[in-house]
């Protein structure tokens, strides 16, 4: 190999390296918020510092998901900034959190409820609520470390049922404490998972539970240590070439080997698994996402995906069906019919004859009529008739399920529904859009500050960037991927050079 080519690896270290080391620094910071997001759950930042498509305006961002009816003029708006006291015509808001809690993520709302008996229910990001009159009391779920998906009334409208990502949690009577039930595996159902699924908890390290999560954290500090060192031997020469007071050279020097010392064997030694996150994050986004979550592998031994559960990180919503007179349960693959107590295997329901929803989970089930429901996600909103299996789209130019776009595009995004204000029957929220047709917001709905956990996921995944890059913000995390793998690789050949001309020196 010729020494001009030599030079080529180490300017291609050099600079690509120096281009790409905010974009790593990035991806390391967002992801270790993104691995504890519990932890960072009081964090938040005012939307003022961030760029405008933070902003709230005309109700986006699921700010509102929901509307509950009180009596006369008074209603309830839940979303993801809590619960909020209204009227009607959206006019006034006043604060309806008092017990929820205090950070923006932790108050997210996905669903409030009234039972018979007039208590009202919350369903919160990590817990389960009841109000007392005066405040949101939590109620324990044993056993429960998951987010909360949702929380629907029983047969008889008179207790909650709360869902959490892989559980359903029933009480036995109005006082009663609530048990952990596991929906039951359908008859000839083969539990596996996508290729997309064990790819994203390899990357989180989730896939070997904490052990391996504190491992991606520490693989995280080491590629954040050589961006640093990256950039103090990029620019140490020239301040050692300036240098006036020639006392000081040797220790400059020695600062720089030890830089050099240490930024190598770091490097070498954490390769492998600094190129496997890097690796599983490319294929966690387009273009490898989609053709990645159709390959369905067997479970890995030992790992959260391979227990009794087969429901496991997979339930989303739930829903008493008076028709059939059994459960609705959506999942991340498709809807499944339960018996009242969860006792039976349920049946799960052909994806031809119920709505398609989105990856990222059901935000609209509303009953319109005994048996008829009206379904909606980040794919599209849909009129759903669970006996029959008939659906429809909602609105003009809506395609029917079946002939959503495998894309899953559409022309809504939808992150909420309500047909308790007076200004129009119906009103649907998009989460980018809001609802143009309503009044411009106003008041403390748009002082919301924006989660940490929001804005460090927008970062990892390219959105963040979206005002610069445009359209090509959707393979950012590919293409810089690649780009972070060479850097890597070509770090390793200049490594070898290095070891080869100096054997046992480890520099």
């Amino acid at each position: 190999m010729s020494k001009h080519h030599k030079l080529n690896w180490r300017s291609l270290h050099k600079w690509g390296g120096l281009i790409l080391t905010f974009f790593i620094l990035m991806f390391c910071l967002s992801g270790i918020v993104l691995n504890h997001r519990k932890a960072f759950v009081n964090c938040q930042i005012n939307s003022r510092w961030l760029p405008e498509r933070y902003t709230l305006s005309q109700y986006n961002g699921g700010i509102v998901k929901g509307t509950l009816r009180l009596d006369g003029n008074r209603l309830l708006a839940y979303g993801s900034a809590g619960v909020w006291l209204t009227d009607t015509d959206f006019h006034r808001f006043t604060d309806y959190n008092a017990g929820l809690p205090k950070g923006i993520d932790g108050r997210n709302v996905s669903r409030v409820v009234i039972a018979k008996d007039g208590r009202m229910w919350c369903a919160a990001q990590y817990d389960l609520y009841v109000h007392d009159g005066k405040r949101w009391v939590p109620v324990p779920l044993p056993g429960n470390d998951e987010r909360l998906t949702d929380v629907a009334l029983d047969k008889d409208s008179l207790q909650a049922v709360a869902l959490t990502r892989s559980a359903v949690y029933t009480a036995s009577g109005p006082d009663g404490a609530f048990e952990r039930r596991y929906i039951g595996t359908p008859q000839g159902y083969t539990s596996k998972a996508s290729l997309f699924k064990t790819f994203w908890l390899l990357h989180s390290g989730a896939l070997f539970g904490l052990p391996g999560r504190l491992l991606v954290d520490a693989v995280a500090l080491v590629m954040i240590f050589l961006c640093f060192t990256g950039i103090f031997l990029f620019f140490w020469p020239q301040a050692i070439r300036r240098t006036r007071n020639k006392d000081a050279v040797p220790h400059r020097v020695a600062a720089w080997k030890w830089n050099r010392r240490w930024h190598n064997r770091l490097g070498y030694y954490t390769l492998v698994l600094t190129l496997l996150v890097t690796v599983t994050g490319m294929c966690l986004r387009k273009p490898l996402s989609a053709p990645l979550a159709k390959v369905k592998t067997a479970l890995v031994p030992l790992s959260p995906l391979a227990q009794h559960n087969v429901w496991f990180d997979k339930l989303r919503g739930i829903r008493w069906d008076a028709r059939s007179d059994r459960w609705l349960v959506c999942t991340s693959e498709g809807f499944v019919q339960a018996d009242e107590h969860f006792a039976e295997a349920p049946l799960q329901l052909s994806p031809k004859q119920t709505p398609k929803v989105s990856a990222m989970g059901v935000t609209v089930w509303e009953e319109e009529r005994p048996g008829e429901w009206l379904v909606g996600s980040f794919s599209g909103l849909y009129r759903w008739d669970s006996a029959t299996g008939t659906v429809t789209g909602w609105a003009a130019g809506e395609p029917a399920a079946s002939d959503t776009p495998p894309s899953g595009k559409s022309k809504l995004r939808v992150s909420g529904y309500s047909r308790d204000l007076r200004t129009a029957d119906e009103v649907v929220f998009d989460y980018y859009k809001g609802a143009p047709a309503l009044s411009p917001m106003s008041g403390p709905l748009t002082r919301q500050a924006v989660p940490l956990w929001r804005v460090a996921l927008d970062i990892h995944v390219g959105r963040f960037y979206a005002p610069l890059l445009g359209p090509l913000s959707d393979e950012f995390v590919f293409f810089s991927g690649l780009l972070i793998t060479v850097i890597f690789l070509s770090g390793l050949a200049v490594y070898y050079r290095q070891h080869r001309r100096r054997p046992g020196s480890g520099e």
